[in-house]
């Protein structure tokens, strides 16, 4: 790799401060030498994940996105190191290009924020400017929680587009495409007596042969359309989501105390969701061959560990693979309840 463009000193400055005894010091024009003294651990989806940083925004960031999670795995800890700098704008960037070749992950915005992740080191750096921390959604989204998200989705979890729910000790993953229904159904089971998961990512954990999951229970993210089924939301304030600029409402599943909630469940069955005017309401068998290329699309790791991947999707449907059919929450809830109490 050229580094001609690096500005260096020339022989003769080199030569002139060693004749006069002085210290020759040395640029540091790709901030290999930027400190970053601002330390903390924490347990996103249950792994350890470890910031090194020269930003408070940073630690105050992460802690209110990942405050309810604690240690559930015993893995090599992520490593985020992340330098912020003031930068030349104050408006936010451009959402980043992605790009990925065997270990390594590009995300670009533009050439002064952007994150490396080496995915067999468990390492990411990301540089980032002072507009982007405040930026919080844009931050969360794009740059420190898709770090993190990274290295779990390719190295210690296999990451399936599902909501979660779990009864009498039965999980069932709740599949389907974008506006499907899986957080309105998966919270209308919740407000039943269901035990809450996840709402959109479940995470199935490699190397389990017990089909074991598992996802962001402290959170919810709905339509606004979605008012119309619970009164909880009225009056939330709706936000863009920063990965399609979508209308969302989040909600804090917290203060919530009826509701049930744990970040891992065992998956039993897998059911996908068609309400695309079904012409009765009913649970019928799926293919597990559609099931199979759903579930593979998402999967971006090293080839060894797209075969570990491709070997959890395997086990996962082992379990039950159903197709919902209806158009009424409230029969889909009932019908889903009868499937776990009756086996049927």
């Amino acid at each position: 790799m050229s580094i001609a463009w690096v500005t260096m000193l020339s022989i003769e400055q080199i030569q002139a401060a060693c004749s006069r005894s002085e210290p020759v010091i040395l640029g540091d024009p790709l901030s290999r030498l930027t400190e970053l003294p601002l330390q903390a651990t924490y347990y996103p989806f249950g792994f350890p994940v470890e910031i090194a940083t020269n930003s408070e925004d940073i630690l105050r960031t992460a802690e209110n996105s990942w405050k309810g999670f604690h240690k559930l795995f015993d893995t090599q800890p992520i490593q985020l190191r992340i330098a912020i700098t003031e930068g030349r704008s104050s408006t936010c960037p451009p959402a980043p290009l992605c790009k990925v070749q065997r270990n390594l992950l590009s995300n670009i915005a533009d050439s002064e924020n952007f994150a490396v992740c080496d995915i067999a080191q468990s390492l990411s750096f990301l540089s980032l400017t002072k507009a982007v921390v405040a930026h919080d959604t844009y931050l969360r989204f794009y740059f420190l929680e898709a770090a993190v998200l990274c290295h779990l989705a390719t190295r210690y979890t296999t990451p399936i587009h599902s909501a979660c729910v779990e009864l009498n000790g039965s999980g069932i993953l709740i599949c389907g495409d974008s506006g499907a229904g899986k957080s309105t159904l998966s919270y209308a089971c919740a407000q039943a007596g269901w035990t809450y998961i996840t709402d959109d990512a479940s995470f199935l954990i490699n190397g389990c042969e017990d089909r074991l999951v598992v996802g962001n229970c402290n959170q919810a993210r709905f339509r606004p359309s979605s008012a119309m089924f619970f009164p909880e939301l009225a009056g939330h304030e709706v936000t863009q989501r920063a990965e399609d600029g979508k209308p969302s409402i989040e909600l804090s599943t917290a203060p919530f105390e009826h509701i049930a909630r744990s970040h891992t469940a065992h998956v039993e069955h897998i059911i996908f969701l068609n309400r695309r005017e079904p012409r009765c309401q009913e649970l019928v068998p799926f293919s597990r061959e559609v099931a199979r290329y759903f579930m593979r699309q998402p999967l971006y790791s090293t080839p060894e560990m797209m075969e570990i991947q491709t070997a959890a999707i395997e086990r996962l449907l082992e379990a039950n693979v159903l197709e919902l059919r209806y158009h009424d929450l409230e029969w889909g809830v009932e019908r889903l309840t009868r499937l776990i109490i009756e086996g049927r």
